[in-house]
């Protein structure tokens, strides 16, 4: 997103701000549905999310970091449904074969704590940096990489396990 399009949006530019909107609804929807797996949720969170964006838009210091602003945002709505869901995982029905490795590495990515999965979520499938990871979730930098090297291998061991209990259950 351009900065100047952020910096017209918060001297209050209806135009730039619809952009803004068009531009991270998709965004928003497609990161809370990996978090939530429920379209309904994704849908409210993404509503929630659009109308704090245009409630706070005036508060953002630094258009640079407007996409970490967001995402700290959403992560904050996503963390509300799960509390009221009283859960800290997904429980997504799988979009893919269970046998392929897309299947597997999905289930896995279920099994591990929350923590680690938004981690994992927001590096490896969003792409952001370590330090934009550690401003979007407002953690140290070196608690990004810890609870990324743990969910990682978390992840690596869950992943296994679901491909030897599959293999044994074929034989």
């Amino acid at each position: 997103m351009d900065e100047k399009i952020v910096l017209r949006a918060i001297k209050g530019e209806r135009e730039a701000f619809e952009e803004i909107m068009r531009h991270w609804e998709p965004k928003i929807y497609s990161f809370a549905l990996k978090h939530l797996g429920n379209v309904d949720d994704a849908r409210d969170v993404t509503q929630d999310v659009l109308f704090l964006v245009y409630r706070k838009i005036h508060q953002v210091r630094n258009p640079d970091a407007f996409s970490s602003w967001v995402y700290s945002i959403a992560m904050n709505e996503i963390k509300k449904v799960w509390k009221k869901r009283g859960q800290d995982k997904v429980e997504i029905k799988l979009p893919v074969e269970i046998s392929s490795r897309k299947g597997y590495a999905f289930m896995a990515l279920q099994m591990i704590p929350a923590d680690q999965r938004e981690v994992i979520l927001l590096k490896e499938i969003e792409g952001f940096s370590i330090k934009e990871i550690s401003q979007i979730l407002n953690i140290p930098e070196g608690t990004v990489k810890s609870r990324l090297f743990y969910g990682l291998k978390a992840l690596r061991r869950e992943y296994l396990r679901l491909k030897e209990e599959s293999y044994e259950r074929v034989q």
